[in-house]
């Protein structure tokens, strides 16, 4: 590892040196790193997605079953101490299933709506989703997690992958018989959450988090119960310029 620290510190000094022939590359003696920063945190925030489905010859009908069951998530909030700001519920979308027909040979209407509830006390959180997972007409579930003050991590999570480039550089400078100066630039990448989210956070509800909705019947009980821990990476590209060590007195 030493040695291959000890190329890319010349590669690095190389490319320093020649820098004025390409106006990307500042001209300045510089070595270019990616610090990196961990920490896992308990959530204090949850939010859960889901859509209400219900199929039916009938179009008025199914809306009185969509009707019902947004009534009884409602209901469930409510003896959970849910604000009723919290359960937010968007307009009924109305479909044909092509492939299927009704009993009496008509169209099969299909009406959806999706349901998004912000849960800002997670000790609530078993109660809510295990109350919805199993009802019927309900499917696409999916969770998230957060913490009301990840703002405040964030900020301590860039300035230890700060820490942690710096440390990078000074190994690669030593190596090239020089010495770490000053912070140049600096550009952190995305907070990257590396636990295992089930579902997915729906853009027009949320920041996207990119996983994938579960139907209900694929979903793990167990998984949808627990409060996981947020996992949590920060890379930063970070540019320190490069001074000579200086001069020995004898």
């Amino acid at each position: 590892m030493l040695k291959t620290r000890v190329r890319a510190s010349a590669l690095v000094l190389l490319l320093a040196s020649s820098g004025a022939g390409a106006s990307s590359v500042p001209d300045y003696p510089f070595v270019h790193v990616t610090g990196n920063s961990f920490q896992a945190v308990v959530p204090d925030l949850a939010s859960l997605d889901f859509e209400i489905v219900a199929p039916d010859a009938d179009p008025a009908a199914a809306r009185a079953v969509i009707e019902a069951r947004v009534g009884e998530v409602r209901d469930l909030a409510r003896q959970l101490g849910i604000e009723a700001d919290d359960v937010v519920v968007r307009e009924v979308r109305q479909g044909i299933r092509k492939e299927e027909k009704g009993a009496n040979g008509g169209p099969l209407y299909e009406l959806r709506c999706d349901v998004h509830i912000n849960v800002r006390n997670v000790a609530n959180w078993a109660a809510l989703a295990g109350g919805l997972l199993g009802k019927p007409n309900l499917d696409g579930f999916a969770s998230a997690f957060d913490r009301t003050d990840m703002d405040t991590i964030h900020d301590e999570l860039v300035t230890r992958a700060i820490q942690d480039a710096r440390r990078q550089a000074e190994v690669m400078a030593a190596a090239g018989g020089r010495r770490v100066g000053g912070l140049m630039g600096a550009t952190p990448e995305a907070l990257k959450n590396l636990s295992t989210a089930m579902g997915l956070e729906r853009s027009d509800f949320r920041r996207d988090r990119g996983t994938d909705r579960a139907r209900a019947q694929d979903v793990d009980r167990e998984q949808l119960l627990a409060v996981p821990a947020l996992k949590l990476r920060q890379p930063v590209d970070v540019i320190f310029r490069l001074e000579n060590l200086p001069k020995r007195t004898r």
